[in-house]
């Protein structure tokens, strides 16, 4: 890799990855790459950046040219050991080329099929109603507390067979587990985070272990039955794919939750629209991931030199393709700075594409679409509570969402 032939770092634009204005605001810097800097190096990423959809789509959808097993962590301090739920380099769905990700996506797809999705229709309306019957009408309420963490949290923990009870506790480890270790964390917050991992990691065993003795119809005893009677899981890596899908199923769709119900007070009348029109609502669904989806982005690892705009990629270089940068391009999307519920999107890179399309696609939209539902049923013009410059973010550049979301419901 020869960094001195980059047109520009993103630096450069400003762009610093644990900088709040950038995590609230990175649309802005998204545009400016497209237009002048399609290609630009990221020191805090080590590898290339790509933010045009059609450069996006063309490495996501080339898996011979470009791998999955990459390893890439955004971690601010090497300087101190930094725990991992499970062993590092252990493979997951995320960082597996095939054979081993269609070995390991295989057997965790089948809890994931669209059929048996709509068969959650009825227990995951049924939690929003529960939720939203909690707040009192004409009180402010804090979406993010109040709907989007509980909601998918005491779904997937039903799904998987742990007590969805515990799901303050899921989300702190889950925190620990996803956002990223700042340049300027002290030792001690680095030794906090790491025994919340370790306590997270030490759950996740017990959960496994209890199966090995008294195996259940839930999902991880699902993984453990094929992990022991077939051999196809190593115990890191069934390890792994529980964690992976703990946090998966709550952390994004909270996010894309909470996205989508700040977007709808950015645009009244698109919430007005899909109010009196509730029929729009799955292809609201997929405008919220085009406009405002909680994954910025993802990596792959070069197998060969490439070539984009000029630059050369060399074989090994890592290439971070942003997602979200790519839903955004006016090449692909008219006018796409605006939440538009009608608009035809068939292009969205949201769950990414490919033989790595996310495997809770279907939940999420399910969720998602009771979550704004419910909402727009009980409070009809919902609004912010405070100036939106205000907002805070979560300390995570990737997978980006609002720590508190208070809307005024009269």
């Amino acid at each position: 890799m020869s960094i001195e032939l980059a047109m520009k770092t993103t630096r450069d634009f400003g762009l610093d990855l644990f900088d709040p204005i950038a995590i609230a605001r990175p649309h802005a810097f998204y545009a400016r790459l497209r237009e002048e800097a399609p290609i630009a190096w990221s020191d805090q990423l080590h590898g290339w950046v790509l933010t045009r959809h059609e450069d996006v789509r063309r490495v996501l959808r080339d898996s011979e040219r470009y791998s999955s097993v990459r390893g890439q962590v955004l971690v601010g301090r090497s300087d101190i050991e930094i725990e991992e739920v499970a062993p590092r380099g252990t493979l997951t769905m995320l960082g597996a080329d095939r054979p081993d990700h269609t070995r390991l996506r295989k057997l965790l797809a089948i809890d994931f099929t669209p059929k048996r999705i709509v068969r959650m229709q009825p227990r995951i309306e049924a939690v929003t109603r529960r939720l939203l019957a909690e707040i009192a009408p004409g009180e402010s309420f804090d979406v993010v507390q109040s709907l989007a963490v509980p909601l998918p949290v005491t779904i997937i923990a039903e799904l998987l067979g742990v007590p969805a009870e515990l799901g303050a506790q899921f989300k702190i480890w889950s925190d620990a587990a996803t956002e990223p270790v700042r340049p300027d964390a002290s030792d001690q917050q680095v030794r906090e985070r790491n025994a919340r991992i370790v306590e997270f990691r030490e759950y996740l065993q017990d959960q496994i272990e209890r199966r090995r003795f008294r195996p259940t119809d839930d999902f991880i005893g699902r993984l453990v039955a094929a992990h022991d009677d077939e051999s196809r899981l190593t115990d890191a890596e069934l390890l792994a794919a529980v964690n992976l899908l703990l946090l998966a199923g709550n952390e994004t769709t909270t996010n894309l939750i909470s996205n989508a119900v700040l977007a709808l007070t950015r645009f009244p009348d698109q919430a007005d629209l899909l109010r009196n029109h509730p029929d729009l609502i799955d292809n609201a669904v997929e405008e919220f991931l085009r406009y405002d989806g909680s994954v910025q982005f993802t990596t792959r690892r070069a197998l060969a030199d490439d070539e984009f705009h000029g630059q050369r990629i060399a074989r090994g270089d890592t290439v971070v393709i942003v997602l979200a940068s790519a839903n955004r391009d006016a090449r692909v999307f008219d006018d796409p700075d605006t939440l538009d519920v009608r608009r035809d999107i068939g292009r969205h890179l949201a769950f990414g594409d490919w033989i790595h399309i996310c495997l809770g696609q279907f939940l999420a939209r399910m969720e998602t679409r009771a979550a704004i539902l419910g909402i727009l049923q009980k409070f009809p013009s919902p609004a912010l509570a405070e100036p939106e410059d205000r907002l805070e973010y979560r300390a995570n550049f990737n997978l980006r969402g609002p720590n508190r979301l208070v809307i005024r419901t009269t």
